[in-house]
């Protein structure tokens, strides 16, 4: 045989071995193992980092390891990766949530559709890719996305936010600051402040499904700020309440945005809501 033609055989064999080892390495995406199901929910935890949890039970008689897992669904802009990079150990007939990073809205999508989620899997001596479709669970994904793309659309009208919190102030636990900076671009307003499950708003409104009406109009040409001070009031003075909290800082605040009512939610900053919190605790007589 020529050199040439050794060199060419050289090649092809080693391109051969060389995609036999791909094959080899590249497990097919496949349904999810016998015995194993999956769902998505998002507790209350989870809301103010933007994360939900993929829950995998294990139905079958041996450990489930799951290793690299992402979420695809169009109304996301990107596919759903998990937050820690490890490999999670489920023991039969156990159930672990893998905590997922949301991605922003793709508000070009309907609210409602569906999730997908894919997982590399080893039970014994077998692995694969299971690619399944993701029931939500407690269908917070059609809410959610509706909020988040009304609160893309009020982003070209104007930046609303909480700036300041004097705590004390006003006679009740604080006083809040609810602040608007037009871009000008017009065509919303910023309609009511809605309390949250530990925080009313004095005797403008305490009940749990009271709204404060703001009435804050975004005129084209109008990029005057805007500064509304809101005096906040706990619904009850329960010290595990304070605790465990985990969304009582974070307001719904309804919107009107190209002649669309919607809501969106508008959260205290990890800071401001320390501050709060405290001052709940301090207005109720058990703080330290």
């Amino acid at each position: 045989m020529g050199h040439r033609h050794l060199v060419g055989a050289v090649m092809l064999g080693a391109a051969l071995v060389s995609g036999l080892a791909a094959c080899a390495s590249a497990s097919p995406t496949e349904d999810l193992p016998e015995g194993v199901s999956v769902r998505l929910v998002q507790q209350r935890s989870d809301v103010a980092l933007h994360q939900a949890q993929v829950e995998i039970t294990n139905g079958a008689e041996a450990m489930l390891s799951v290793e690299a897992l992402s979420v695809i669904d169009s109304r996301f802009e990107a596919d759903a990766g998990r937050v820690l990079q490890r490999t999670s150990v489920i023991a039969p007939g156990s159930t672990v949530g893998i905590r997922i990073q949301l991605p922003g809205p793709a508000c070009d999508e309907p609210d409602d559709g569906a999730s997908t989620v894919e997982f590399s899997w080893r039970i014994d001596d077998r692995a694969g890719v299971a690619r399944a479709d993701l029931p939500d669970a407690l269908d917070f994904l059609p809410a959610m996305h509706a909020r988040e793309c009304v609160a893309e659309a009020l982003a070209d009208a104007a930046t609303v936010s909480f700036t300041h919190f004097a705590a004390g102030a006003g006679g009740g636990v604080g006083i809040i600051t609810l602040a608007a900076l037009p871009t000008g671009a017009g065509g919303a307003t910023i309609d009511a402040l809605r309390p949250t499950n530990l925080l009313g708003f004095g005797d403008a409104g305490t009940a749990p499904d009271a709204a404060l009406p703001l009435q804050i109009q975004l005129a084209t040409g109008d990029a005057a700020p805007r500064e509304i001070a809101i005096v906040l009031e706990p619904f009850r003075c329960d010290a595990h309440a304070v605790q465990e909290d985990k969304r009582g800082t974070i307001f719904t605040v309804d919107v009107t945005v190209g002649g669309e009512a919607g809501q969106i939610e508008l959260a205290a900053s990890p800071d401001m809501r320390a501050e709060i919190l405290g001052a709940v605790a301090e207005y109720c007589g058990f703080g330290s």
